[in-house]
């Protein structure tokens, strides 16, 4: 809890700090002269993108024999995407598949590969949408560039690791094992050691059923099509206040805001995320601290803080 404490006043003070030196005064001025209408525009692609993301949840749900119905599945997303986006590092994932075992008796285990599954698509596209970028801005953006290609070595790594733990009923056996035993100092965790070695089976056995491309194909292009909505509805914050922004820059600061802004483990990647699609913006383009740091503001307000205020009401509602 106290490190929780800690990383959250991390990143309130990054994010306070932006703020002031960008001029509060301006932002506020900027935020009153944009346009609603765009702005009620914007919003509506958040409605679009929690579809989109339960609709690709639910393909890999049914690949692995879980049927659920669509709005229900999609409250269970967005409740769990209230901690979800609260955890350093995403960590808070495994929410999802608590709650579908609390509130549909669903295998924990199994539906844990689906999220699994979906992470690494995630960053997949990330990667390369982000290598693209840079291949042509890293003269540019140096300093941002060096920290990309840390978190690239980094995220290929751990799914590299991943992969070769996971397609190997033994191997993950092993490593959920010797897992178990790192924590074997607090007294509760021993008494779930028969359900680390029976969850590790299936969680492999699950994880087998996604060599299926067609599955893999459809997901992959679901996940496309999220994460270039995210930059596109920068490019619409960009709009409501009258500035004409390329396109593709601001759905190539996506992977670089999301991969860097991971790897700092602050919740949400609150302040740092922030951060770096300033210095993108500001860097490559003839604009303000203000204009920037207000767009940026824009987006996460419209895009990011809906998961955790509608979340937190979905939760508390239905699956407390």
């Amino acid at each position: 809890m106290k490190k929780r404490i800690i990383l959250f006043t991390i990143s309130f003070v990054i994010l306070g700090a932006l703020i002031y030196f960008s001029d509060i005064g301006k932002i506020i001025e900027i935020f009153l002269r944009a346009n609603p209408l765009i702005l009620v525009l914007t919003f509506s692609f958040w409605i679009l993108d929690t579809c989109l993301r339960t609709f690709r949840w639910q393909i890999l749900l049914r690949r692995i024999g879980i049927d659920i119905a669509f709005f229900k599945l999609w409250q269970i997303f967005i409740a769990s995407m209230f901690f979800s986006n609260l955890s350093p590092a995403k960590t808070g994932d495994p929410m999802r598949s608590v709650i579908l075992k609390r509130m549909e008796n669903e295998s924990f285990s199994s539906s844990l590969s689906s999220i699994v599954v979906e992470r690494m698509l995630d960053v997949i596209f990330l990667i390369i949408i982000a290598l693209i970028s840079m291949s042509f801005l890293f003269t540019k953006l140096q300093e941002i560039g060096q920290w990309l290609y840390i978190s690239i070595i980094l995220y290929a790594f751990v799914i590299s690791a991943g992969l070769f733990i996971i397609s190997s009923q033994s191997r993950s056996e092993k490593f959920f094992t010797k897992l178990f035993c790192f924590f074997s100092f607090i007294p509760k965790v021993k008494s779930y050691e028969w359900k680390v070695k029976r969850g590790s089976k299936k969680l492999h056995k699950a994880f087998k059923l996604y060599n299926h491309p067609p599955t893999l194909f459809s997901v992959f292009l679901l996940t496309a099509a999220i994460w270039i909505m995210q930059g596109f509805v920068l490019f619409l914050c960009f709009m409501s206040i009258g500035i004409e922004m390329n396109l593709w820059a601001c759905i190539a600061v996506v992977p670089l805001s999301i991969l860097i802004g991971v790897i700092t483990f602050l919740p949400g990647s609150l302040g740092s995320s922030e951060v770096i699609t300033v210095t993108f913006f500001t860097t490559l383009f003839s604009l303000s601290l203000s204009q920037v740091t207000a767009v940026t503001l824009l987006s996460r307000l419209l895009l990011f803080w809906p998961y955790i205020i509608v979340g937190a009401a979905i939760f508390s509602l239905k699956f407390k």
